[in-house]
């Protein structure tokens, strides 16, 4: 089965050996004589170019496909390909070297826990950790930066989901492929060129909540409709998981708190820090590194405002970097020997290994992290010494 149709791909000529090869995960097109493509994290020039009316023509093809209007009006176009992989394309002069493009594919059949745990991006420990979560319906957002795995992670999750409950994903591009018997899937749609027949997130929310779901999953928050997430999760929807942009836990808080902002309903600044915390139970930050490999460097719980009003978490899983060359960048995960608040909650649940030794490190004789965030207040961050953290022997 080919990439895309035979007439697109006639279009896409130049860059076909790069959409067909599995181990590239992203083509990225400056311009028609700037090419790059991205293996194993990392990216590489591409010796290969357009015309300029050739790109230019591969990129209203493109539109066409989609069915999505492109013109000097409407100069960008994100959307996605039937086989799943998205573009993103800025027509000139508002790219000023050229038709810029944008072409992230996807791994076909998906990635399973077991391939983030033999690649090295989470262990065993963790995934049984993020299992519990998922299983217990606690709420969780993915958060990094721009091609740190989030989407992949939200698949993975997701896929943890029991298939008898029903699930209502809510996306900008549909980027998710999730494989559960009762899904429904909704999808954004921008306005036409006349100003009409817009559908937003916002919009897609409001439907999703007269939908029944037991679960929901916005690929990506970032806008206004944070708000009705966040209340949604706050009246019994549990369970629900979203990606954001942000890379530290902390940032995290902040970013939704400020994508609240945006929904124009006026609310004290210390309601909204409430919806937030109550909303959330855990924040998982996935990151790409120097060298290019893609690892989950925290999952830290929420915990309620102190009393100034200020948010508060506490890191249960680490990453701690040990070694950077050239080439590689070397670290473990490892618990921190915080115990999460909703523990016995999860061996209520049938997770009856999830006892206090689960989360001690030298359990699975891993140093204890070096720095870490206990029970402190985000807005004026610091770091607790492993070697000072009670119950945590200090490293010899």
């Amino acid at each position: 089965m080919t990439l895309f149709s035979d007439s697109l791909r006639a279009f896409l000529k130049p860059i076909l050996p790069y959409l067909d090869d599995p181990t590239v995960s992203e083509v990225l097109v400056n311009a028609p004589d700037d090419i790059w493509f991205e293996r194993g994290g990392r990216l590489y020039r591409a010796d290969v170019s357009f015309t300029e009316d050739g790109l230019l023509a591969a990129a209203r093809n493109m539109a066409q496909f989609v069915g999505r209007p492109m013109s000097e009006e409407s100069p960008r176009l994100d959307a996605r390909l039937p086989d799943g992989s998205r573009i993103h394309v800025i027509l000139p002069p508002i790219a000023r070297k050229g038709t810029a493009i944008s072409i992230r594919k996807f791994h076909q059949g998906g990635l399973t826990v077991n391939d983030l745990i033999h690649g090295g991006s989470m262990t065993p420990e963790l995934a049984r950790f993020l299992q519990a979560c998922v299983v217990a319906k606690r709420n969780m957002v993915i958060a990094g930066g721009t091609g740190s795995g989030k989407t992949t992670l939200l698949n993975i999750l997701a896929s943890l989901i029991p298939d008898e409950d029903r699930i209502v994903t809510i996306e900008d591009s549909a980027e998710l492929q999730i494989r559960k018997p009762h899904l429904v899937t909704l999808e954004s749609r921008p306005a036409d060129k006349n100003g009409r027949g817009q559908v937003t997130l916002r919009d897609l929310l409001n439907s999703c909540l007269r939908l029944r779901p037991d679960r929901i999953i916005v690929g990506e928050v970032r806008g206004g409709e944070c708000f009705e997430l966040l209340q949604a999760m706050n009246t019994g929807h549990g369970g629900t998981l979203c990606t954001a942009h942000a890379n530290s836990p902390p940032e995290t808080l902040a970013r939704l708190e400020s994508l609240c902002l945006l929904s124009g309903v006026e609310l004290p600044l210390t309601a909204i820090r409430s919806q937030v915390s109550a909303a959330l139970d855990i924040v998982v930050i996935a990151a790409r590194l120097a060298d290019g490999t893609r690892r989950i460097t925290h999952l830290s719980e929420v915990l309620t405002l102190d009393s100034r009003g200020d948010y508060r978490v506490q890191d249960l899983f680490v990453f701690t970097q040990t070694r950077r060359d050239a080439e590689h960048v070397e670290g473990y995960m490892a618990p921190t020997g915080c115990l999460p608040t909703f523990r016995e909650r999860l061996v209520a649940e049938g997770f009856t290994d999830l006892v206090p030794e689960f989360f001690d490190p030298r359990v699975y004789g891993y140093q204890p992290p070096r720095f870490f965030t206990s029970v402190q207040d985000v807005g004026r961050p610091r770091f607790v010494r492993a070697d000072t953290h009670p119950g945590v022997e200090p490293e010899e």
